[in-house]
């Protein structure tokens, strides 16, 4: 399942948030459960905060999330 959220930073510029659902990597506890991971359009990864914010790993940039 993936699914494209849009959120904005303090300069506003907009970015596509990509929300994934990804299984347990091979070796991790066969028991574990599968995992939302959320990346910017080029890959990097971000934390999701709360239901309204994002971080961006690599600046620490938080990013608020906001409707089409």
């Amino acid at each position: 399942m993936t699914q494209i959220l849009y959120a904005r930073d303090e300069a506003g510029n907009r970015h596509r948030v990509i929300q994934r659902l990804e299984a347990a990597q091979e070796g991790e506890d066969q028991d574990a459960e599968a995992r939302l991971v959320y990346t910017l359009e080029d890959g990097s990864p971000v934390r999701r905060v709360d239901s309204d914010t994002f971080q961006i790993v690599s600046t620490g940039a938080y990013i608020s999330a906001v409707t089409d």
